[in-house]
Order: C-alpha cells, then sequence, then structure tokens
C-alpha cells in the first residue's frame, strides 16, 4: 500500500490541489475545501464533457492537437469509506473528507526552465532563495496573451506557483505567441461549439507536455519542450447556441484572465495578435458548424464591440487623469 504523504501543490477559490509527495507522473487530487459557490461535481462533469469533445476534435478535425487536457479519473465523495480508508492519513493532520476530484497530474517546468524563469524576472536579491523554495518546484506559467506589463521592473513579490508571464515578456524570451494564439483559438471553437459550454473562468497553463509521448510539444531555448495545457472547470456551465448564449460567451471571454488576445488594443503587436486569433477561431468554428452558422461570426462581433467599448473608458480615464493633473 502507497504511504507516500500528499502535498499540497496548488489551491484556488475551488479547492486545495495535491499529489503524491514525489517525482514523476501522479494523480492530482483536487478537494472541494474552498468557496462555498465552488463544486467540484460540476468541475468533474464538464472535464469528462470538455475532454471527448477534444478527443473528437483533435483526431476527426485535426484541430487543438497542441493542446492537453489532464485524463480525468474519478470524482470521490466524502462517503467513500473504500478511498478514503487507504489515502486519509496521507493528508495532514486536520483534514477532513470532503468530494475530490482525481485527475492526471500537471507535471511542473523542469529545474533549468524554472531557473531561467527566475534568473529573468526575479529582483537579484531573491534568487537564491526562490530556487531553494520548494514551493517554486511546482512551476505552472500561465501565459497571458491579453495582457502587456506595464513596468519593466522585476517583481518584489516572486513566485513560480501559477506564474504569469505578459505577451511582452513571452515575446522577450522567443516564447511562440502566435502560434499559443492559434491553439487556443481552436481550443475555444471547441469548447464552445462542440461541447456547447461557456469556457467560464478556465485556465490555460505552459507545462511539459506527457512524458511517454511528447505530445502538444512547442520548444524554447529557456522554457525547453512544452504544451499547453486547458483546466480548471468548475464554473463552466452549458451555452445556448443563440444570441443569448453569445452574449454570455463573450462577456466570460473578456471577464476572464487574459490567456487569450483582446480586441481593441492601441498596440500594434496585440492587434495583430488578435487578428490571427480571430481568423483561426473562425476557420476552425467552420469545421465544427455548418458553414451558414451565424454564430461564430455574432461572437466575434461582439468581443470586438467589448473591446472597442473597454478601450473607450480607458481613452476617457487617461483624459480625467490628464485633466487632473493639470488643474494640481
Amino acid at each position: 500500500m502507497n504511504s507516500t504523504p500528499f502535498r499540497q501543490i496548488g489551491k484556488g477559490f475551488c479547492g486545495s490541489v495535491w499529489a503524491s509527495d514525489r517525482d514523476g507522473p501522479s494523480i492530482a487530487i483536487k478537494r472541494e475545501d474552498g468557496g462555498p459557490e465552488r463544486s467540484v461535481a460540476n468541475d468533474s462533469a464538464m472535464h469528462m464533457k470538455i475532454e471527448c469533445s477534444l478527443q473528437h476534435a483533435q483526431k476527426t478535425l485535426g484541430l487543438a492537437t497542441q493542446v492537453l487536457i489532464p485524463h480525468h479519473y474519478a470524482l470521490v465523495t466524502a462517503d467513500d469509506s473504500a478511498w478514503w480508508s487507504s489515502r486519509a492519513s496521507r493528508f495532514p493532520f486536520g483534514y477532513e473528507h470532503c468530494t475530490s476530484l482525481l485527475t492526471e497530474r500537471i507535471l511542473p517546468l523542469q529545474q533549468e526552465a524554472r531557473e531561467n524563469l527566475i534568473d529573468m524576472f526575479c529582483l537579484e536579491k531573491a534568487k537564491e532563495a526562490v530556487k531553494k523554495n520548494r514551493q517554486d518546484e511546482d512551476c505552472l506559467v500561465r501565459p497571458y496573451l491579453g495582457r502587456r506589463t506595464h513596468n519593466s521592473a522585476p517583481s518584489r513579490f516572486f513566485t513560480l506557483r501559477n506564474k504569469p508571464l505578459c505577451v511582452d515578456q513571452m515575446e522577450s524570451i522567443g516564447l511562440a505567441v502566435e502560434d499559443y494564439a492559434r491553439a487556443i483559438a481552436e481550443t475555444l471553437a471547441v469548447i464552445y461549439w462542440h461541447s456547447k459550454t461557456d469556457a467560464n473562468d478556465i485556465e490555460i497553463v505552459i507545462a511539459p507536455g506527457r512524458t511517454n509521448d511528447g505530445s502538444g510539444d512547442f520548444h524554447s531555448e529557456v522554457l525547453g519542450r512544452h504544451a499547453l495545457w486547458v483546466l480548471d472547470f468548475d464554473c463552466v456551465k452549458s451555452l445556448t447556441q443563440d444570441e443569448a448564449g453569445i452574449g454570455r460567451a463573450a462577456s466570460t471571454y473578456m471577464r476572464n484572465d487574459p490567456f487569450w488576445p483582446r480586441p481593441g488594443s492601441d498596440v500594434q503587436a496585440d492587434q495583430s495578435l488578435w487578428n490571427i486569433f480571430r481568423a483561426r477561431f473562425l476557420e476552425s468554428s467552420r469545421l465544427i458548424l455548418d458553414d451558414d452558422s451565424q454564430l461564430p461570426q455574432m461572437f466575434i462581433d461582439r468581443l470586438e464591440l467589448l473591446g472597442e467599448q473597454r478601450r473607450e473608458r480607458e481613452r476617457v480615464l487617461e483624459l480625467q487623469e490628464c485633466s487632473q493633473q493639470n488643474s494640481s
């Protein structure tokens, strides 16, 4: 019987995430011990639906082949005595039985990649401490294709756990942001039109591919071989294939963390990245839906309207700030 302790490798609004305290492939355990409005049962159901859709799209349509989703294994309830009897003691003292989702663990980036990120983005005086910190070994990168940094100085509060990299930071280290945008566009098209779900609050991370088949691999000198993974489906809901559903999908797209390009930027590189995403999304959508479906174009039009409205609000705020500075 395996007695290796479980170690917490992450924590979110839905709950804490645990895995065996050892190297190599293992199972990730997502405990429902977070916010009261979150449900790992919903996470489980939507995970299975989206995993099935992605597998279908990859095999039959050639879409989203560079994006991985953790294998879904099981949903364990708090009263599953057979499961908990041999595993409860592997959690730290005081952790009670609770509904938990079992999936394939996404492995962290290798040590060389982690140290490269520390050397490039961490304050000099903090580098050695971060390199020795056990928690920072659980390194997954969050690629923010829809955000640029406004301050090039290294962060005072640096961690490699769920490390965000904005698009300008990814460009500076030679990551394939245009290829990422195309892969994410294909993935969202599958989630919206085949899974018929809204992609609300899902996450994209950069991490190693599966060790035994190398699937989904990108390559860079800084991160080495890596893949894009899609995960966290506890907030996902079914999406009606009509105008109301399009409005909701567009709102969640703009409200979510900026894993995907945003329309309406004043920065030419960002607008170019949006155009790449836009073209691949519409192309992928046509493969999934009938050619005469208006839903994909309605979705894009709605996003571009929201992007223009956001840009106008930002301009108004800038004018107000300038006016206040001039009057002071």
